[in-house]
C-alpha cells in the first residue's frame, strides 16, 4: 500500500548568503478518505538507508514481563498514530518470527529453546504495541515444524492475544491453493523459482509485514531478516533449507512447474563466476560448500524479491552461537549471551549487515551480500557506510558504528583451511575485506546543509532532520512569524550526517521559519505547522 507523505518540501535551503526559503508542512489532524491509522516514525521513513539499534536493560532471557514490556515500548516509538495518512487502521498486521525446530521428549522440548526462536514474548509484547495505533487483525505466519509449537506454549499465547496463528502447512498444496489459504506469485527474473506459494495473508493486499527475526548463529552466519522472510511461503517452498537437490529428482511432479528446470547448472554456473570474482569461501567443497550456499543465496532471494516488507527487526535480547540450534562449542552445546540490542530497519540487507558485524563477523566475507549487490537488492557491502542511529526513547541520534558493544556469535559458516590449518568446526567469518571497489556513492555526506521537517511522533512532537556537512557546534533556532526565537536547540561536536531534531515545545499552529547555525555556514526553512 503506498504512503501518503507528512510534508510537501518545495524548495532546498542553501549555504549562508545563498538560502533560499522553502516551506513545508506539518499535518497531525488533516482528514483524509482513509482516516485514522498508523505509519512508522517519520524519521525511519525519511531514512530507509539507516539501520536503528536500540539497548535494552533484560537482566535475564527468563526475565519474560521485562522482554514484553521493551518490546511494548519499542513498538509504540516505531510507529506513530496518524489522523490522515499512512495506514489505515483497517490494514491486517503479518508478522513473521523466527521459529525452528528443537527436540521433543515427551511431547517437551529437550534443549531450551529460548535462544533458537525469536523471543515469544518479545512477540508479543511487539504486536499488543502496534496494535494500541489501531490495526486489529493479527496474523502469525510461520511453515517450519506446526508439530512443536504447541509444547513451546505458541499457541496458547496467540490464543490469549486473538492473534492468527493456525498451521497452514499441509502438504496437499493443491487443495489449498483451492481455498483461501495460500497465494501464489510470480517470480521476475528468479534463478530457482517461477511461481511461489505464500501463506495467505502475507501478499495480499493492504497488510503490513513485520519481519521479526533472532539474533543467532546460523548455517549462513546468522538467522537474519533475509533469512528468516523466507518462512511465510508454503513448506514446499521453503524445506529444502540450504540444500542443493534437485526438486526434479525428489519431489512430486505437480510441483516441478514453479522451478526453473535448469536452476541446478544456473547456480552451478553463477557459483563458478563468484569463486572467480573473489567472494570468499564460496570455493569450499560438499557437502555444506559453494554450491550448497549459491543454491540456498538465490532461492532465498527470488522469494526477498517478491515479499513486500514493512519493517525488519533482529531481535537480539540475548544471542545464540553455533548451529541455529542447540549445537555449539561449549561441550557440544549452543550458549546464549545477554546481548541486549534490537536492531531494526526498512531495507533488510543493511540491517542484516550490522547484525553480522555486531556478531564479530565482517559482512563482506559472506556471499548473500555480493549477490544482493549484483541482482540489485543492495548498494552497500561496508558497514562502515551505513548510517547507523542509537534509538533511544523515540529519538535518533546519529552514532558511531564502534561505539556498539559486539556479542561475538561462533557460526559453521563455510569453515576453511587457513595457514594449513583447518578452521575449527565453530569460527568467526572476521578475516579482513577489502571494501574499496564497493563503496557506493550514495554512502556520501552531503556538501551542503540542509533542514526540512519530517513530521510528528508518536507524542505529537514535531520532527525535523539536520544533514551537517562537517563535524560541528550547532544550534536549531524556529522563530515564529514575528521573528521571535520560540525554541532552541544547541549541540556541540555534530558527527557529518543527518540527525533527527525533535522540537518538543511546540504548542501553537502556525507559519514558521527554522533555521540551522553551524560554523561559518547555515540553512533556513520555513513551515506551516497545523494543529
Amino acid at each position: 500500500m503506498k504512503r501518503r507523505d507528512f510534508l510537501r518540501d518545495t524548495a532546498v535551503a542553501g549555504i549562508a548568503g545563498l538560502a533560499m526559503a522553502g516551506c513545508s508542512s506539518v499535518r497531525k489532524t488533516a482528514r483524509s478518505s482513509t482516516g485514522p491509522g498508523f505509519d512508522l516514525h517519520p524519521f525511519i521513513n525519511a531514512h530507509p538507508e539507516a539501520v536503528f539499534i536500540r539497548r535494552t536493560t533484560v537482566e535475564s532471557k527468563r526475565d519474560e514481563q521485562g522482554i514484553r514490556d521493551e518490546a511494548y515500548r519499542l513498538a509504540h516509538e516505531i510507529f506513530v498514530p496518524t489522523e490522515s495518512g499512512g495506514y489505515p487502521a483497517s490494514t491486517r498486521i503479518t508478522c513473521k518470527p523466527n521459529w525452528t525446530c528443537n527436540t521433543l521428549a515427551d511431547g517437551k522440548p529437550v534443549f531450551d529453546y529460548r535462544g533458537i526462536n525469536t523471543d515469544m514474548f518479545f512477540i508479543e509484547g511487539f504486536l499488543n504495541g502496534v496494535r494500541s495505533y489501531g490495526p486489529q487483525e493479527i496474523f502469525l505466519r510461520e511453515c517450519a515444524c506446526p508439530d512443536q509449537w504447541e509444547a513451546h506454549g505458541w499457541p496458547r499465547m496467540a490464543a490469549s492475544n486473538g492473534f492468527d496463528f493456525r498451521d497452514l502447512t499441509s502438504k496437499d498444496y493443491w487443495e489449498l491453493k483451492k481455498g483461501r489459504d495460500l497465494r501464489f506469485v510470480k517470480v521476475p527474473d528468479g534463478v530457482v523459482f517461477k511461481e511461489i506459494a505464500f501463506m495467505a495473508p502475507v501478499t495480499e493486499p493492504d497488510t503490513f509485514l513485520i519481519n521479526i527475526a533472532k539474533f543467532k548463529a546460523h548455517g549462513m552466519g546468522l538467522s537474519a531478516c533475509i533469512k528468516n522472510v523466507q518462512g511465510v511461503t508454503a513448506k514446499k517452498f521453503h524445506q529444502f533449507c540450504g540444500g542443493s537437490t534437485s526438486i526434479f529428482k525428489s519431489y512430486d511432479k505437480r510441483y516441478h512447474k514453479f522451478f526453473h528446470e535448469d536452476y541446478i547448472e544456473r547456480c552451478s554456473e553463477l557459483q563458478a563466476k563468484h569463486i572467480a570474482d573473489g567472494i570468499p569461501r564460496w570455493d569450499r567443497p560438499e557437502p555444506g560448500g559453494g554450491f550448497w550456499m549459491e543454491q540456498w543465496s538465490q532461492r532465498m532471494l527470488d522469494s526477498y524479491s517478491v515479499t513486500p516488507i514493512g519493517i525488519n527487526i533482529v531481535e537480539g535480547i540475548y544471542g545464540r552461537d553455533g548451529n541455529g540450534f542447540a549445537s555449539g562449542p561449549h561441550d557440544g552445546q549452543a550458549m546464549d549471551f545477554m546481548s541486549n540490542t534490537v536492531i531494526f530497519g526498512i531495507d533488510a540487507f543493511r540491517v542484516d549487515i550490522l547484525s553480522h558485524w555486531l556478531a564479530g563477523h565482517e559482512p563482506g566475507n559472506f556471499g548473500l551480500f555480493h549477490i544482493g549487490i549484483e541482482r540489485g537488492f543492495s548498494d552497500v557491502l561496508d558497514p562502515f557506510d551505513i548510517p547507523v542511529y542509537l534509538w533511544d526513547d523515540g529519538r535518533a541520534i546519529l552514532a558511531r558504528l564502534d561505539s556498539f558493544k559486539r556479542t561475538p556469535l561462533v557460526t559453521y559458516y563455510l569453515a576453511r583451511d587457513y595457514n594449513g590449518q583447518a578452521e575449527p568446526q565453530y569460527h568467526l567469518v572476521n578475516e579482513p575485506f577489502d571494501y574499496s571497489a564497493w563503496k557506493s556513492a550514495a554512502t556520501s555526506v552531503a556538501s551542503k546543509p540542509s533542514i526540512r521537517a519530517i513530521g510528528r511522533d508518536a507524542k505529537g512532537h514535531v520532527n525535523f532532520e539536520v544533514s551537517v556537512p562537517e563535524r560541528t557546534d550547532a544550534y536549531v533556532d524556529v522563530l515564529n512569524r514575528y521573528g521571535e526565537v520560540v525554541w532552541r536547540m544547541y549541540a556541540d561536536g555534530l558527527m557529518p550526517g543527518v540527525h533527527q531534531v525533535v522540537w518538543d515545545g511546540f504548542s501553537s499552529p502556525g507559519l514558521y521559519s527554522v533555521y540551522v547555525r553551524g560554523m561559518g555556514w547555515d540553512a533556513e526553512r520555513q513551515m506551516v505547522v497545523y494543529s
